[in-house]
Formats: structure tokens, C-alpha cells, sequence
């Protein structure tokens, strides 16, 4: 299910899809070698992953990420094994699990439905574009299908199936864009200890303006964690539906290797929030001193 190159940067996409009677996820990560070597980054990493994995009682997938490495169906999420020079911690719905199977059909349901909407704009434009060239001798673009005509319900389904965490650390500065309806904002229900701030956006609907046409798009749940010497960070409005995150660094005030450190969790509004409360953040704070 994950195709694993050297490393995943960050999760890309997932998708379910069926074929025949059979459901798969079906997900695509990219990444690169750069930090494989890096044994400080490797401490990090090491160090996050274990502390979020005392929120995670969930099995490995296999080494594909393909399917959770026991063969349990009862597990709703499993969690991709790490690689040297992961940047990235993977948590995955289990395309065994029943609960999970259902929804995927739902949604397929939906995006299928979605698809065939475009399909039938799509053959007109073509109709249209061809009596136009008829009359003018001017041919014209003609838009085809694409991932794009799925809709909110596999934008959705993407967003929910899977949580990402990804991990910087002694940046100059952090920015992070996130396009949404909903500004993000110090969270009001989650408080980690030690933490500087903790930004949240809400899983919501926005529109975005293209060159013939408004269209929905989904924005799936995000929070970031500042942690260490960072200044409490910023937010900015652009143009459009998105927002820039920013914080700068403070001076280091101690010789600690990580001075400063930020976790972004992506996808899943609910175990998003059990990662939040349940992780061992004490084990972080710990890179800080």
C-alpha cells in the first residue's frame, strides 16, 4: 500500500479503490536519501516515534505498508515501520478492518457519482468545442477528468484514512501554509506541558477559484506543535482560502544539539486528538535539555 522509496517525506495521497469484490488502500509516498546518514536526525526521529507510539496501540503494517504485518482485521489503523532517514511518522487505516472497508464503499459510492458528473461536462465541452470549430475553424482546450473530479467525498476519505507526523527541528524559522475556511488557532481543549503553542485547524470545506469556475475542496484536520526555543508563532492571512503559520527562533540558551523542534499532525481529526493526549511529550521535551 505504501510505495516506499528511500525515505517518505511526507504522506501524499491515499485512495481507495475497488477491484472486482476486492477493497485496497492503495497510497503513495515520495520522498529522498538526503538525511539518511544524519545520526542526529535518526535521534530525533527515534526519540518522536517513541513517544507517539505510547498513543498508538496499533500493529506495523508490513514492510510494503500494504497490510498490518499480524493479519489482524480488529486494529482500525496500523503504523508504517520506519526507514533510515524517514522524516515522516505514517499511521494508516487497516484495509482489513470492516468498519473501515464500509466506508470506503460509501465513499466510493459518492466519488463515483462525483466522476460521472464530470465525465457528462466533459463530453459536452468536447461537443461544444467541436461545433465551435466547425463554425470559427478555432479549435479548443477541452477539459478531461481528473483526481480533482472526485469530489469532497475522495478528498475526504483520503484525509481521513491515514495521520501524518512530520518533524523539523533547528530551523531559523518554521512556516507552514495551510488552505482552509477556519483560521488556525491556539487549540482550547488540548494542552501539552512544555509545549509553546499548539495550533489547530478543524477538518472543514473551502472554496477555491479556478480559471472557469468555484470549486469545493476539503481541508483535513491539522495540528502543530512548537516545542523548545521558539517564539510563540503567527498567523497571517493570503489571498484566497490560506493561512501562513509562522515562528521564528529564539537564541539558544543552552548548548542542547535540538534548540527547537516542531511536530505537525495531519488527517484524522479524531486520532489526531488521541495522539495529542495520550503521546509521552516528556520524552521530547527531553531532546530540549
Amino acid at each position: 500500500m505504501i510505495l516506499r522509496l528511500a525515505h517518505r517525506a511526507r504522506f501524499a495521497t491515499a485512495r481507495w479503490a475497488r477491484s472486482g469484490q476486492a477493497l485496497v488502500l492503495v497510497a503513495l509516498a515520495i520522498g529522498s536519501s538526503a538525511f539518511a546518514q544524519n545520526p542526529e536526525h535518526e535521534r530525533v526521529m527515534t526519540t518522536v516515534r517513541a513517544a507517539v507510539t505510547a498513543a498508538l496501540p496499533y500493529p506495523e503494517s508490513d514492510e510494503a505498508g500494504s497490510l498490518p504485518e499480524n493479519g489482524t482485521s480488529t486494529d482500525s489503523w496500523m503504523v508504517v515501520p520506519h526507514a533510515p532517514g524517514d522524516r515522516s511518522i505514517e499511521v494508516i487505516a487497516n484495509p482489513l478492518n470492516l468498519a473501515n472497508q464500509q466506508r470506503a464503499m460509501k465513499a466510493m459510492a459518492q466519488i463515483q457519482a462525483s466522476l460521472e458528473s464530470a465525465q457528462r461536462r466533459s463530453e459536452a465541452q468536447y461537443e461544444r468545442a467541436i461545433a465551435e470549430a466547425k463554425r470559427t475553424g478555432r479549435s479548443q482546450d477541452v477539459d478531461g477528468v481528473t483526481l480533482s473530479d472526485e469530489g469532497l467525498a475522495g478528498a475526504r476519505i483520503d484525509a481521513e484514512s491515514h495521520v501524518s507526523i512530520d518533524v523539523e527541528f533547528n530551523q531559523p524559522a518554521y512556516s507552514f501554509t495551510v488552505a482552509s475556511s477556519i483560521e488556525p488557532s491556539p487549540s482550547r481543549t488540548i494542552a501539552i506541558p512544555g509545549a509553546v503553542a499548539v495550533m489547530t485547524v478543524p477538518s472543514n470545506v473551502y472554496r477555491q477559484k479556478t480559471a472557469s469556475s468555484t470549486d469545493e475542496r476539503f481541508c483535513p484536520a491539522e495540528t502543530l506543535v512548537f516545542f523548545g526555543g521558539v517564539r510563540p508563532p503567527d498567523v497571517a492571512a493570503r489571498s484566497g482560502n490560506a493561512f501562513t503559520v509562522s515562528a521564528t527562533a529564539a537564541p539558544a540558551e543552552n548548548a542542547a544539539a535540538v534548540h527547537s523542534l516542531v511536530v505537525r499532525l495531519r488527517g484524522n481529526e479524531t486520532l489526531i486528538a488521541q495522539i495529542l493526549r495520550g503521546s509521552a511529550w516528556a520524552q521530547v521535551l527531553e531532546l530540549l535539555k
